[in-house]
């Protein structure tokens, strides 16, 4: 992808089949998959869900569940995550069990229901199942610090995190990708020099 068309062309969201449904699928799948995981609450979720989003759009410019993604304060989420467990635990798909975790009380996230997976293709699948193996054996805390990169410290609670972020790394430019940014900017007009 061409930096130019970063800055004009962000993607916030991608229009997918079943469109909100597959984010309150993947939940589920995710809940389901998680059930043995000895940690796992609203914070590992939301992870889970952004890596395979994420690194599937970095993959294949096409994410798992397409759906708004934002900063908040533990990490990125998705944005409609609030009102879709709420409508997940009004439906009895989904419970949340407070369990005690080493003096710790965490919210676990229980699926009462199986996912319908027939949304999703493999690949997709493939990609939130290496998000859940990533997270497995990390606490919450671990699982939000992780997430806390460039794409995540470049932006303010509540703010949008477009699907590009996904391009953006923590570690340093190499000489060669510093030489091409600074010819391309030349060329654009973004410096002065």
């Amino acid at each position: 992808m061409d930096i130019a068309d970063f800055a004009t062309k962000a993607v916030y969201k991608v229009e997918l089949s079943g469109g909100q449904r597959r984010l309150k699928e993947a939940i589920l799948y995710v809940c389901k998959k998680s059930n043995e995981m000895e940690r796992f609450g609203a914070i590992k979720l939301n992870k889970i869900l952004w890596r395979a989003d994420f690194r599937a759009y970095y993959d294949r410019q096409i994410p798992v569940t397409g759906r708004q993604y934002q900063r908040i304060a533990l990490g990125p989420a998705p944005v409609e995550m609030p009102p879709l467990i709420n409508e997940l635990l009004r439906d009895e798909l989904l419970e949340i069990k407070p369990t005690d975790v080493g003096g710790f009380i965490e919210k676990r996230h229980i699926a009462l229901a199986d996912p319908v997976t027939n949304l999703f293709s493999r690949e997709d699948l493939d990609y939130l199942d290496e998000a859940i193996t990533h997270y497995w054996g990390m606490t919450g805390a671990e699982t939000s610090d992780e997430s806390h990169g460039v794409a995540w410290r470049t932006r303010e609670n509540g703010d949008p995190m477009p699907y590009q972020t996904s391009f953006f790394e923590d570690a340093p430019l190499s000489n060669d990708h510093l030489r091409r940014l600074t010819r391309l900017g030349r060329e654009r007009g973004w410096t002065s020099n």
